[in-house]
């Protein structure tokens, strides 16, 4: 039997797996961030931490925000300046995963999720952004 998986959704995945989303001491987890989501908005509208990163109530909040945050990049409609021609490198660095190590793990995670040995980090965000 085969699952469909969200091209989206499995990029919020791997990266909370990489922010270790699902370790109770993680920062991850005490944010309840899978993406470690920053606030750029007005002082108050969002709860946040003393490094400016969004706190949500629930485990569901956060990651619904980081999915329709997700979305918004792959699709262009972000302020950070990512477009749907960028390369999955450059949506991770916008969400702080700099490491080579972290970037290997994103891509490994990606590849057994989607069951897809091609993706790399050069992979453009288009592929996400496709419906299976």
């Amino acid at each position: 039997m085969s699952i469909h998986v969200d091209k989206a959704e499995a990029l919020v995945d791997a990266i909370g797996f990489v922010n270790q989303f699902y370790k109770p001491d993680s920062l991850a987890y005490t944010l309840r961030s899978p993406l470690l989501l920053r606030s750029f908005s007005r002082n108050g509208k969002h709860i946040i931490n003393e490094e400016g990163l969004r706190q949500f109530d629930s485990m569901l909040a956060g990651i619904h925000a980081s999915y329709f945050d997700v979305a918004c990049k792959l699709n262009g409609r972000s302020n950070s300046g990512i477009q749907k021609t960028d390369l999955l490198i450059n949506l991770l660095k916008v969400y702080g995963i700099n490491q080579e190590k972290d970037q290997t793990q994103v891509v490994s995670f990606l590849r057994k999720a989607l069951s897809n040995p091609s993706i790399t980090l050069q992979t453009p965000l288009n592929y996400f952004a496709e419906v299976q």
